[in-house]
């Protein structure tokens, strides 16, 4: 769970609040020289994703391959018409309950730990938060597409900044990357593309529906651990739903709290921190100062200058590889579906009840997750003591759970 009585403003990227954010726009050689360093990589003989997966992949639609494996598992649960995307109601609340990281088993304990989120937060973040100015500018919207572009491409071997010559500190710490730094790594690059047009590449191998399927897949990769964070049955056990929908009924009881900021003023928060923090992370503490945004300007126009050849057809093929899932996270999703088809089936087939503080838990989180270096688990020298508030909250009531739906009988 995120508690935040250790943020101070070592924690908060600085942003002074009469920066200047001018910058010039990211130029597409930088995203055209990141599409090139993938493609050499897949010419050095790489097994591509796509011819991967689809020797991996049955040829089916999600809805067949579900419907093909929930049958075969569980024949007698009626599923609806149309299967839904996200695992059903239950399994899909599940997942994001779990991503939370809050304590969900006890709704006592969990409106404990609430309270201190939100006390710590009031205290600690808010009052240096709201002095922020909002950056929604599109000049601001340019910086953080450059910072992103930026660590993509060091992830590749290559820093812009010490390709421009301005800054070689982040190419320091860099563990990738060929003899040379990033201007060797570059330069191999642009004799990779003098040859492109010789280069016969297969073309891209999956068909949609297996694109899908990937992309279905992958996202019940989760389910798969979630009912360990939760406490509940492995997802391979009948009696899973079953133990989740009284947990859930127990949830649905918690009230929702008082919040300082409303949900999407704390969604708001969270996203410009996160934003912030990346920019902090591609161009350090000072990026949005004057000579931190010089910086960042000479090196997007040096960018500009570059001439990355690339023929459209190959980024074409490389922007197709780059938005399939992880191999990994299909494999796992294929494993739950396979061993939890019976709960699966159930989770489709059943209403969960409404847990009215899903909403504030997923807030919370993602506020907590964007501030970098901030513990975000269970927080044993906590200014605002758990137990304390636990103590206060023993007496009371909590309203009586809903009814559990009855479930469909497997047999």
């Amino acid at each position: 769970m995120p508690c935040f009585c250790q943020a101070n403003v070592a924690t908060l990227p600085s942003l002074p609040t009469t920066a200047n954010l001018s910058v010039h726009a990211v130029p597409p050689q930088m995203m055209k020289l990141l599409t090139l360093l993938g493609l050499q990589g897949t010419a050095s003989g790489q097994a591509r994703a796509d011819l991967k997966l689809n020797a991996m992949l049955p040829a089916m639609t999600p809805d067949m391959y579900l419907n093909a494996t929930m049958n075969a598992k569980a024949p007698n649960i009626a599923l609806p018409a149309i299967l839904p995307s996200d695992g059903g109601g239950a399994i899909s609340m599940m997942m994001s309950l779990a991503a939370s990281g809050f304590p969900l088993a006890d709704p006592r304990a969990l409106l404990a730990e609430i309270q201190q989120a939100v006390l710590s937060l009031a205290a600690t973040v808010l009052p240096q938060a709201q002095a922020m100015p909002k950056m929604s500018s599109p000049q601001f919207q340019n910086i953080v597409l450059a910072a992103r572009m930026t660590l993509a491409l060091r992830a590749q071997g290559v820093c812009p900044m010490a390709l421009a010559g301005l800054d070689y500190s982040y190419e320091a710490e860099m563990q990738v990357g060929e003899a040379g730094g990033s201007r060797g790594t570059c330069s191999a690059a642009l004799n990779f593309a003098a040859s492109l047009p010789r280069i016969t590449m297969p073309p891209f191998a999956l068909p949609l529906p297996k694109i899908d399927l990937a992309k279905q897949l992958a996202l019940l990769a989760p389910a798969a651990s979630a009912p360990e964070t939760l406490g509940l049955p492995p997802i391979s056990d009948p009696n899973m739903i079953s133990a989740l929908m009284n947990q859930l009924a127990g949830l649905a009881t918690v009230p929702v709290p008082n919040l300082p900021v409303s949900l999407d003023e704390l969604q708001e928060l969270a996203d410009q921190l996160q934003d912030l923090a990346t920019i902090e992370e591609a161009f350090g503490s000072d990026a949005l100062t004057p000579s931190g945004i010089a910086r960042i300007d000479a090196m997007l126009n040096y960018m500009a200058q570059l001439n990355v050849p690339v023929p459209l057809e190959m980024q074409a093929l490389q922007m197709q590889l780059d938005a399939l899932p992880e191999i990994e996270d299909i494999t796992q999703g294929a494993q739950a579906a396979q061993s939890g088809a019976v709960n699966l089936a159930m989770s489709m087939s059943v209403q969960p009840p409404t847990v009215p503080v899903l909403p504030t838990l997923q807030s919370l989180a993602k506020l907590g997750k964007s501030l970098p270096g901030l513990p975000f688990g269970p927080c044993d020298t906590c200014n605002f003591d758990i137990a304390s508030i636990r103590d206060s909250l023993s007496g009371m009531q909590l309203p009586a759970p809903p009814p559990v739906p009855t479930l469909p009988s497997v047999f």
